[in-house]
């Protein structure tokens, strides 16, 4: 199990409304809205992100 946080929102707790869908080759592809860019409006951001890229990353230090 992996938490992932994509991106800081920069406007408090507006955020988030998130979707998650797998697609048929196994990538997630994620969904969410928030404010992305300090003093610009919100907009929506999506991602893909495999289990396999999420494991090597894992097993890299913490930064």
């Amino acid at each position: 199990q992996y938490f992932v946080r994509l991106k800081d929102n920069t406007n408090g707790y507006d955020t988030a409304y998130p979707g998650v869908e797998i697609l048929p080759d196994g990538t997630f592809l994620v969904t969410t809205y928030g404010h992305w860019a300090q003093g610009e409006p919100p907009y929506i951001l999506s991602e893909r992100l495999k289990l396999s890229e999420l494991d090597e990353l894992a097993k890299q230090p913490a930064k």
